[in-house]
């Protein structure tokens, strides 16, 4: 038997406050590793190119690889791509040929998050209520994440191994009240914007929205002070209304999630984003799990399906890395 060097690769996480870059790496025993892990804030640079730049520039001679892989927080439909929560736009030929990558894949950052499906590790998950997280993974496993903003992909795997990836834009699905609570924060939102979408609510600036259009239904007209006061004020216990809206949107995730698992055929639903694990104390509770589960007719389908948060600190950078650098490197050969 013979095995092939260690096989490397750059590979970027790219949203709409940060670009995160990696030089990845599979081993000789096939196990994916980041380093020379950097986070760039987008505000920081006029465009991705410059980002890259400066990421590359950081790096060691003789370092940089010579085949990428990048997620990015939009549709990828053609060569040119537009971020949809921040003004950066580029074309993925013009990339691949200013900085001569032998190969450069460009993906939803949610089908990224996908391919790291399968590539994550036991103590990458933390279950929350309801069945127990299954191991091994199969079926579909529906993906939802909130950060800059909302996503929602999936990943498919069949019973021989092989992956499917699911990209989409469900997070600009309508968002459908459940309560009185919640058709009075609808009311508000519409003075605001002409519709609401569950990313409107189940993001970081929306977690900002939530909390005003709270004060306002409670006969108050409070300031968001940013979605990291919010829930760090949450956290701490001590402003009643931070707690409220973060309750408050982990119920609408519970309530999305269903939805997004029945859309999906889901046979598990994982949790991503920026902002889930720092809520894990929120999520974790009856109330998230019974609004995952309050679809009528469909409560017996959903009461089967386990729901775990991912834990890995970059699921889009292994999931990006998962797809550049195959576990095929390893072949037989005579001696």
């Amino acid at each position: 038997m013979t095995v092939a060097q260690d096989q490397i690769g750059l590979v970027a996480d790219i949203g709409g406050t940060n670009a995160r870059f990696a030089v990845a790496r599979r081993d000789r025993a096939g196990a994916l590793h980041l380093e020379h892990r950097r986070d760039l804030a987008a505000a920081d640079h006029a465009s991705l190119a410059l980002s890259l730049t400066a990421y590359l520039e950081g790096l060691e001679p003789g370092l940089r690889p010579h085949q990428a892989a990048f997620g990015v927080a939009s549709p990828v439909t053609g060569d040119q791509i537009q971020l949809t929560n921040h003004d950066w736009s580029f074309s993925i030929e013009g990339i691949k040929t200013a900085y001569q990558f032998a190969r450069l894949d460009v993906i939803n950052d949610f089908a990224a998050i996908g391919y790291a499906v399968g590539a994550l590790r036991d103590q990458d998950w933390e279950a929350l209520p309801g069945p127990d997280w299954p191991d091994p993974l199969n079926g579909v496993v529906s993906i939802v994440g909130p950060g800059t903003g909302l996503g929602v992909g999936a990943c498919i795997l069949n019973a021989d191994g092989r992956e499917v990836i699911l990209s989409s834009e469900g997070g600009h699905a309508s968002f459908a009240p459940i309560d009185g609570i919640e058709i009075e924060i609808l009311k508000v939102m519409l003075g605001k914007f002409p519709r609401v979408s569950n990313e409107r609510i189940l993001s970081g600036p929306g977690l900002g929205h939530l909390y005003e259009a709270l004060s306002q239904v409670g006969g108050r007209a409070v300031i968001s002070p940013g979605a990291p006061a919010i829930l760090e004020a949450a956290i701490k216990g001590s402003d009643s209304l931070a707690v409220e809206a973060v309750e408050r949107f982990c119920l609408i995730l519970g309530s999305v999630m269903g939805d997004v698992a029945l859309i999906q055929g889901a046979s598990a639903v994982a949790i991503a984003g920026g902002m889930a694990p720092r809520m894990t104390q929120f999520l974790n509770t009856a109330a998230v799990r019974s609004r995952f589960e309050a679809k009528g007719r469909s409560r017996p389908l959903l009461g089967t399906l386990p729901i775990a948060l991912i834990r890995h600190a970059q699921p889009g950078l292994m999931g990006a890395a998962n797809l550049l650098l195959p576990k095929t490197f390893v072949s037989e050969t005579a001696q």
